[in-house]
């Protein structure tokens, strides 16, 4: 059974977190993925990872695809590849207006389109090394070809939260990258998957981004709420009706509400227990073991841990080595 872990510079300090990468290789993890918010760049840290490790897989965990071109993405990807014999994922995502508009200066038009464009771009490029489209959103591609041939696959993870962009993931991408689901939304989505789904999932990956942290206590539940409070409050609608679709309609109103009005602490103690053990792992470490073994049987492929914002690296070690397989 395959294991991942999420590692990012802008919670964990660069230092530690390239000890903390070659220890997950060290110790059996198959992947690391990277994710990018509006800090430290993606590309240069997966650079970093993949020169200090030989066998673990690392992902773009999550790679926006209004920031960059899709040609500049093909073009990263494939080198990224190159360079590490591949083992590199391609993990996209589209993000959210907020950090589109306000951070990039980008207009989120048609998601489910662009997604879709994109997506059909960086294939061309990465097989047949030319791409040609005429896109209202994307512009005119023509006349280029890519100035190598890509020597490795580079698989295509997609993250989708929602039901039109999840069946969109389930025919165009390589894999499926849910983030805080709880473990019933998932599985009632990845039967729904396997059973709409035009394309054959056999070799579909499924990856989900599990919050997760060693430990039982206050504290570690508050640094648990703290991280959901501020995706399912602050980062827009898309993970605010996704919680709503997992059951919590009315908690998901008060996190909004409370967040809008400014009350980030009102929004984060919303956050109530049952959430907290239906969308992460925690506790005692045989009991964190017990639980990701119930996601495999759903029919999860690469569990990725994901360790909470402000987290000590004493507790991103400790919870890497929960799951580690030496």
């Amino acid at each position: 059974m395959k294991i991942g872990v999420a590692l990012g510079a802008d919670y964990i300090p660069y230092k530690e977190l390239f000890k903390i990468s070659k220890l997950a290789e060290s110790i059996g993890y198959n992947q690391i993925s990277v994710p990018e918010i509006w800090g430290h760049d993606q590309v240069s840290t997966i650079t970093t990872m993949l020169n200090l490790t030989e066998q673990i897989t690392v992902s773009s965990g999550i790679m926006n695809m209004y920031s960059r071109t899709p040609a500049l993405v093909a073009m990263t990807a494939a080198s990224l590849a190159e360079m590490s014999k591949g083992r590199f994922i391609l993990g996209l995502g589209l993000s959210g207006p907020r950090v589109v508009r306000g951070l990039h200066g980008r207009d989120f038009k048609k998601p489910i389109t662009h997604t879709r464009e994109f997506v059909k771009v960086v294939r061309d490029l990465l097989s047949y090394g030319r791409a040609e489209l005429d896109s209202e959103l994307l512009g005119k591609l023509s006349g280029f070809r890519l100035s190598f041939k890509p020597s490795y696959n580079v698989p295509i993870h997609i993250a989708a939260l929602g039901p039109r962009n999840m069946k969109l993931t389930s025919e165009i991408a390589d894999g499926w990258i849910p983030v805080f689901m709880s473990k019933d939304s998932l599985s009632e989505n990845i039967e729904k998957m396997r059973t709409t789904s035009p394309t054959n999932l056999e070799n579909f990956e499924i990856t989900p981004f599990i919050l997760s942290a060693v430990g039982d206590d206050e504290k570690i539940k508050n640094l648990l709420r703290a991280h959901l409070g501020y995706y399912f409050g602050g980062m827009g609608t898309f993970y605010n009706e996704m919680l709503k679709r997992m059951g919590f309609e009315s908690e998901a109103d008060e996190i909004m509400n409370k967040f809008q009005k400014g009350d980030v602490n009102g929004a984060y103690a919303a956050i109530t227990d049952e959430m907290l053990h239906k969308t992460c792992v925690f506790g005692e470490p045989s009991d964190m073991r017990d639980k990701l073994e119930n996601y495999y049987k759903i029919g999860v492929t690469t569990p990725i841990i994901s360790v909470p914002f402000r987290a000590s690296p004493k507790i991103a070690m400790d919870t890497l080595m929960v799951f580690g397989k030496q």
